[in-house]
């Protein structure tokens, strides 16, 4: 699951929660910084900081809510606030929000909201996820097969997810580069390449028939 973070600047315990469950996220602390927008289909659940109240707070959820139709996005819309009123709370479920948490709360609280609202899309996945002779159990980060079982990296485990997840299907490069490396980090051409070396070298290890191919200038896909 990836999450987009867009508003207030203090959110270290939230990024905190999301890394301890595995969770993916980028943040932006507004959708003015992104030059490009938002890429279609990166993204599960978007979690709003909000550092506004009253007008100024249903005017910032207006335009942030506004920008990502815009940009086409559907996602999910979860606000986090210190302190909203309840008419605030109204405000924000009538323009769009899907749900609203307000301090104090516990972060297994905004997890578990963040996993209802990833419900609705395509996304949320179990733990092992099974393609021929492959598992990969995200929860350990491990990649098994007939003839044993490999550790992966953040960013193994992360390709090798988006693979299992879209079984023959032809991946763009970009779609790898915005799912592993995010929308707004430095990305080297040749990162692809070396972490497909990496990732084809463990199932190598590990006796798997499933192997990752390259369809020349479109992008790659897994055969099982």
């Amino acid at each position: 699951m990836r999450v987009l973070l867009l508003g207030s600047a203090d959110h270290d315990k939230i990024t905190q929660a999301l890394r301890k469950e595995h969770y993916l996220y980028d943040y932006i602390a507004s959708l003015k910084n992104v030059s490009d927008g938002i890429p279609e289909e990166v993204f599960d659940v978007c979690i709003l900081l909000a550092d506004r109240t009253g007008s100024h707070f249903s005017e910032q959820l207006n335009q942030t809510l506004n920008a990502l139709r815009e940009d086409g996005i559907v996602l999910p819309v979860l606000v986090v606030a210190s302190h909203l009123s309840a008419r605030d709370r109204i405000l924000a479920l009538d323009a769009g929000a899907d749900d609203v948490l307000t301090a104090p709360f516990l972060m297994g609280e905004l997890l578990a909201r963040v996993r209802a609202l990833s419900r609705r899309g395509p996304m949320l996945q179990p733990r092992l996820l099974r393609v021929g002779d492959l598992t990969l159990d995200r929860g350990h980060c491990l990649l098994l097969s007939r003839s044993g079982e490999v550790r992966l990296s953040g960013k193994e485990m992360q390709i090798i997810e988006l693979f299992l997840l879209h079984p023959g299907q032809v991946l763009p490069r970009a779609t790898l580069q915005h799912k592993v490396w995010g929308i707004e980090s430095e990305f080297a051409y040749n990162n692809i390449e070396v972490y497909l070396s990496l990732v084809r070298r463990k199932l190598r290890a590990i006796g798997s028939a499933v192997n990752i191919h390259a369809e020349r200038g479109v992008g790659y896909y897994m055969e099982a």
